[in-house]
């Protein structure tokens, strides 16, 4: 069981880890949330991201997703 919790862990941080650096965030700060809290880190790392959107482009700023 500790193995499998250590195992996500190193997952998650990971993966936060690629999705920061992609968008432009901080690559560090989202690796370590990602070790201590895991998935749980997911909704607040999607609203940071809208949120730098908003800041860079205004309200007005569509964002299309297909």
């Amino acid at each position: 069981m500790l193995l499998l919790t250590v195992f996500i862990s190193i997952v998650c941080a990971s993966f936060f880890y690629i999705q920061a650096f992609t968008n432009g965030l901080g690559r560090r700060r989202w690796a370590f949330a990602g070790l201590i809290f895991g998935p749980l880190v997911w909704p607040m790392f999607c609203m940071k991201k809208r949120m730098k959107v908003t800041q860079a482009f205004g309200l007005d700023y569509l964002i299309w997703r297909a």
